[in-house]
């Protein structure tokens, strides 16, 4: 209750910069990752961006990040109203159905058209007070693991800690290894110190990280598609005037479109960048690439339909439907 509340205030306190009757709206956006990490940080200035152009600048944004509000307890205060907008990782709280995008491994425009994107969106309603805008892919290509001492010749991952997420335990075992559940802001000081062994995320962000610094031998295949989300308290969006909704829809489409491009752009010229200082690329046998990427499939459906339940088979009855799921 105290930390709500103190949310609550620094949120109505933002409300009150802005005097009565003024053409620009501000709305308060907590996001995952600040600007120290700009390549998971970029979705969100996008979106910014692309909303304000939308509303003809009659909507702008007071971004907090990971400072303000620890990652995985972030939904709290969105949903609570403390801020108005939210833009994280599914697998950062309890019933992360957004993940479902992460499969499928498919272009914004096939997750619209199939109606896989309006049922997470109805979802989110339902669960989370929280209105969905956008989800938004970082490149075609989403997460590798990476360690910081070489790997067998079999490729294995026998015993070693490496840190993920709920979406990535799957692929961990799958490989001998040993799941660890830490916030990415910790990672590169557990892996410094030996606390854990390695580490599986988004590969987009190695650079950006320096994990690099501390694990010079990075993995590949690369598995499934690295999707978060953003969206709004659903009540907020209620008292939206049409012409704003409108806005806020328009933005965040597009911010999934340029995401999906620049995602690639930058993971394409970070991986030659990494090359230059002396980190390796291991590709596992061919045998554990197809391994790692069948496992992520099937441990994130049984991921969802652990969480999510009957939303799950929704989804994957539409995905089937548009080619995107067997």
């Amino acid at each position: 209750m105290h930390k709500t509340m103190k949310w609550i205030g620094a949120a109505a306190a933002l409300a009150l910069c802005a005097p009565a009757g003024a053409q620009t709206q501000t709305l308060s956006l907590l996001t995952g990752w600040g600007p120290n990490n700009p390549t998971a940080f970029m979705p969100a200035d996008r979106f910014k961006a692309n909303v304000e152009k939308s509303s003809g600048g009659k909507i702008a944004f007071k971004i907090s990040g990971p400072e303000a509000v620890p990652p995985f307890e972030q939904m709290q205060p969105l949903t609570s109203g403390a801020f108005d907008l939210l833009y994280t990782h599914p697998a950062y709280h309890s019933k992360g159905f957004a993940t479902a995008a992460e499969i499928l491994a498919a272009r914004p425009d096939k997750l619209r058209s199939s109606g896989v994107w309006a049922a997470i969106d109805r979802f989110y309603q339902k669960n989370y007070n929280l209105k969905l805008l956008s989800l938004v892919a970082l490149g075609t290509e989403g997460y590798h693991c990476y360690f910081s001492k070489p790997l067998t010749p079999q490729g294995d991952w026998n015993g070693r800690k490496i840190r993920g997420v709920a979406t990535q335990f799957g692929v961990i075992k799958a490989l001998g290894g040993v799941s660890v559940t830490l916030p990415m802001g910790d990672v590169y000081t557990a892996m410094e110190k030996g606390v854990v062994d390695g580490a599986c995320a988004p590969a987009s962000v190695f650079l950006g990280t320096k994990h690099y610094e501390v694990a010079k031998y990075r993995v590949e295949p690369r598995f499934g598609m690295l999707v978060s989300m953003i969206g709004m308290n659903l009540d907020r969006w209620g008292k939206l005037p049409k012409a704003q909704q409108g806005a806020f829809e328009k933005g965040g489409a597009q911010t999934e479109r340029d995401t999906l491009r620049l995602g690639d752009e930058i993971l394409k010229r970070d991986n030659q960048k990494l090359a230059g200082m002396g980190v390796q690329a291991v590709r596992l046998p061919k045998a554990k690439g197809e391994l790692i990427r069948a496992e992520f499939t099937s441990s994130n459906w049984e991921f969802l339909q652990k969480c999510c339940g009957d939303a799950t088979a929704e989804v994957r009855e539409l995905a089937r439907k548009a080619g995107m799921a067997k």
